[in-house]
C-alpha cells in the first residue's frame, strides 16, 4: 500500500472530479497472486478498469470491460475524460505527452536503482 506510481492517477481523478475505485493491495502476497494468474494486463500495476459503460468510441462487444495499465497511459486518458488534454491541437498535446514522457524518464534510474533485485 504505496502512493507509488498510482498517486498521479488518484491525484488527476480528485482534480478533474472523475470518479475512481481506488483499490490497494493488502500484501505483496495479494499482488502475486493475481499476476500469477493472469488477471493483471502486463502483469503490472496500477492498472485501471475500464468499463464499456465509460467509453464513446470503444467497441469490442466481447469484452464487458478492459484494463489499461503504464501510468502515463492511464493519465492520457483520463485527461481526455476530462477535457484537460487536448483533441484539438495535436501540437499541444504532443508538448504536454513529452512533459509526461519525461517524468517516466527521469525517473528511471531511480527505480531501476530502488528495484534492482527486478532487473
Amino acid at each position: 500500500n504505496i502512493k507509488g506510481k498510482g498517486e498521479p492517477i488518484r491525484l488527476l481523478c480528485a482534480y478533474a472530479g472523475l470518479p475512481l475505485e481506488d483499490v490497494r493491495f493488502q500484501s505483496y502476497q495479494e499482488f502475486l497472486e493475481l499476476k500469477e494468474k493472469g488477471h493483471l494486463a502486463f502483469g503490472q500495476v496500477p492498472l485501471l478498469q475500464v468499463t464499456n459503460s465509460t467509453t464513446k468510441d470503444y467497441d469490442e462487444s466481447s469484452a464487458a470491460s478492459t484494463q489499461l495499465v503504464q501510468t502515463a497511459a492511464i493519465l492520457r486518458y483520463l485527461a481526455t475524460l476530462a477535457g484537460l488534454h487536448p483533441t484539438d491541437n495535436p501540437l499541444l498535446a504532443a508538448k504536454i505527452d513529452a512533459i509526461l514522457d519525461q517524468e517516466a524518464d527521469a525517473f528511471a534510474g531511480c527505480t531501476a536503482a530502488y528495484y534492482y533485485k527486478r532487473y
